[in-house]
């Protein structure tokens, strides 16, 4: 048995390159990186190719290795040059990719140890660095105490907060139908998938109307809620944004947290796009009362310049 094991240790240990082979693949690729950085400026806000990346299909996963220049030149000719280029100096939309040098070299750090941080017992040091994170995020937003998860983005976030309100009011299947969600029509389409996903489609949506600047009108909202208590419905989330993704609209969080505490209904807030502003000074005046909020979405890949796929709730 203790031979068998150590055979199959040398089978696994060829995962495992050695420090010269590991330095002849990361200086390939730090050369890579140096050059994409270096000519950063010079590569349009977006190239449209004819095949749009297709090459990739003539390199299929195989049980066979392949050397990392042609690897490299797959990732240049097919990934990194057709499409949307966020860090070059022409792109003016969606959410800018530059300055995430270092974040880079932190999820190199991250994939090589390879720590578990789902539980303190596995790795303490990684749940207080996210518990630091999430603390600090939280004061940003204005409570005194939080509790949250780092996500992949704005969309799993968001279920998350429609998930939690839906456990604390207690909601059953047969309470759907007559169970009434308040947005608007500005609202992400990532909210509306959470809805679907948390197994709430049956639920009531009311569009409530907007005003000029596309911000939920405050004084609809309410009047929206007592119509519906006095036909029997059961009105339980509304849900406002702190910074739309279209044209940037902030929600009066102030009113609308009033009305939601008043009639008892969770306010769920999406600031995924806009909620970091309020490190400004004008946005802190503008997304003043994000607090009110039961539950909040934050994207640190948006408003603090990190590469995609962090997301807060």
């Amino acid at each position: 048995m203790i031979e068998r094991i150590r055979q199959l240790e040398g089978i696994a240990r060829r995962l495992e390159p050695d420090r010269a082979q590991r330095a002849s693949v990361l200086d390939k690729v730090v050369n890579y990186v140096d050059e994409f950085l270096d000519h950063i400026y010079e590569i349009p806000a977006y190239v449209s190719t004819e095949d749009g990346g297709i090459a990739l299909l003539e390199s299929p996963i195989s049980e066979e290795g392949t050397d990392i220049e042609t690897l490299l030149s797959l990732l240049q000719d097919n990934v990194d040059r057709p499409g949307l280029n966020p860090a070059s100096g022409g792109h003016l939309g969606y959410i800018p990719g530059g300055g995430i040098y270092h974040s880079a070299l932190g999820d190199y750090l991250a994939c090589v140890t390879n720590r578990y941080a789902g539980i303190y017992f596995a790795s303490p040091g990684a749940v207080r660095m996210e518990n630091m994170l999430l603390e600090w995020m939280a004061g940003i937003v204005g409570p005194k105490s939080a509790g949250g998860n780092l996500t992949s983005g704005g969309s799993i976030a968001g279920l998350i907060g429609v998930v939690a309100g839906r456990e604390a009011h207690q909601l059953k299947a047969k309470d759907f139908d007559r169970s009434v969600i308040y947005l608007t029509k500005q609202v992400h389409h990532s909210m509306e998938k959470a809805i679907r996903i948390a197994g709430l489609r049956e639920c009531i949506k009311r569009y409530v109307p907007m005003d000029d600047h596309c911000r939920m009108s405050a004084g609809a909202l309410e009047k929206l809620i007592l119509e519906d208590k006095k036909s029997g419905l059961n009105p339980w989330l509304v849900i406002a944004s702190a910074g739309t993704t279209d044209v940037g609209a902030v929600d009066p969080l102030d009113a609308i947290g009033d009305i939601a505490s008043a009639h008892g209904l969770w306010f769920h807030l999406d600031g995924a796009y806009g909620a970091f502003f309020v490190l400004c000074e004008e946005g802190k005046e503008i997304l003043k009362e994000m607090e009110k909020s039961d539950s909040i979405v934050i994207d640190p890949h948006k408003g603090l310049f990190l590469p995609y796929g962090s997301g807060c709730h």
